[in-house]
């Protein structure tokens, strides 16, 4: 009877201790006052882009991104105009396709991303097929940081529930 005791304890110990050893590398969409307004489970390779319209030339701009461990790199970017802003040198991979202007390979490394929300530039976060309005998400030309960050089990469910919550009520 005492080892079977010890045996549960020890196994409900695990269940309650180990979701905060169980780290896992998650997207976050943060404001700068720390609330986080999205956030994804995410691997080495996950890839994701930001779409916004150019506040001079009124066209939209892509910027692609893919997560490189606990880094976002920035891998290339599409936009349909020249002008103030906006490249305008032939540097790395640079192509015209389907009347876009393309550069790829760019490659810059970064922590995190900071980023000014504006409902006139309507910045969006693109996932897989979804597309998440952050213009929508936050107060207009709140400042955001886009991140890769390592969460405990606990901390991700937390959000999740959170969300599950607001989206219930």
């Amino acid at each position: 009877m005492k080892r079977k005791l010890v045996y549960l304890l020890i196994i409900l110990t695990l269940l309650v201790v180990g979701p905060y050893f169980i780290r896992d590398k998650v997207l976050v969409v943060e404001e700068a006052r720390g609330r986080v307004i999205y956030q994804q489970r995410v691997d080495s390779g996950f890839k994701f882009a930001i779409k916004y319209t150019h506040s001079v030339e009124n066209t939209p701009v892509w910027d692609y991104f893919k997560v490189l461990d606990r880094n976002i790199l920035l891998t290339s970017t599409k936009y349909m105009s020249y002008g103030a802003g906006l490249p305008f040198l032939k540097k790395n991979n640079y192509q015209v396709q389907d009347e876009k202007f393309i550069i790829k390979e760019i490659n810059t490394q970064l922590e995190k991303i900071p980023l000014r929300v504006s409902d006139y530039a309507k910045h969006k976060l693109l996932i897989d097929q979804e597309v998440y309005k952050l213009y929508q998400l936050t107060a207009a030309q709140n400042l955001v940081m886009i991140k890769v960050e390592e969460k405990n089990l606990y901390q991700f469910l937390a959000w999740e529930v959170s969300k599950w919550r607001k989206k219930k009520n």
